[in-house]
């Protein structure tokens, strides 16, 4: 199967920030499109390296827990311990909802070729589907 690493940047900076901008409208945060816009760019370079390199590190709980602290962290700032930590449980709700619902439109579409490789979530489906499931690798490892 081929994997365009195009494609996953683009959708990873799409899915991250809906994410980010979602987390901050819940939080009623100021939200600052470039700071945005640069943490998604940041999570999309790591869903790419995450598909190029064999660095176990990469899949591990630790680097997916200390991205999300440094994407919540750019596009945010620090204002304090407490805020940034509400940020950060906001950012997790809001990628697990989105994951959930990219996982319950697979289940009702039920599309052909679908198999996991490696944690990793591959096979043929409507780009929509991809566009929404951008987190159902993260939260399957």
């Amino acid at each position: 199967m081929t994997i365009y690493l195009d494609i996953v940047f683009v959708e990873n900076i799409i899915m991250n920030y809906i994410i980010l901008f979602t987390t901050g409208i819940i939080c009623k945060e100021k939200i600052k499109q470039m700071r945005i816009v640069i943490s998604s760019i940041i999570g999309s370079i790591y869903s790419v390296a995450y598909y190029i390199t064999d660095i176990k590190f990469y899949a591990t709980i630790i680097a997916k827990i200390l991205l999300s602290i440094a994407m919540v962290y750019i596009a945010f700032g620090y204002k304090n311990l407490k805020k940034t930590f509400k940020y950060l449980v906001i950012f997790y709700l809001a990628s697990f909802a989105f994951g959930g619902c990219a996982f319950a439109i697979l289940y009702y579409i039920k599309p052909e070729n679908i198999l996991y490789k490696s944690g990793k979530l591959i096979g043929t489906y409507p780009m929509k589907i991809a566009i929404l499931g951008r987190n159902i690798r993260i939260l399957n490892n």
